[in-house]
């Protein structure tokens, strides 16, 4: 099942940032589209909740140096 969730995506600190989480977050198994806005710090995720979780994403996101907060579940 798919699933949409909105996050505030803080510590973001240059333009480029939004691309690195893309990407990173794009290689995880299960997720379908990534959107991440730099001037908001927030981003959307859409993902199969049978491949991922929202754990395994945040912790991706961690991983990159930023933090993931304030989700909200089927933001869509």
């Amino acid at each position: 099942m798919r699933e949409t969730i909105f996050l505030e995506i803080k510590g973001m600190h240059c333009p480029d940032c939004p691309a690195k989480v893309e990407r990173t977050l794009s290689k995880l198994a299960g997720v379908n589209q990534v959107t991440v806005d730099y001037e908001n710090e927030n981003g959307y995720v859409t993902y199969n909740q049978s491949l991922t979780s929202i754990e395994a994403i945040t912790e991706r996101i961690s991983g990159l140096g930023f933090e993931a907060k304030n989700i909200q579940r089927n933001a869509k």
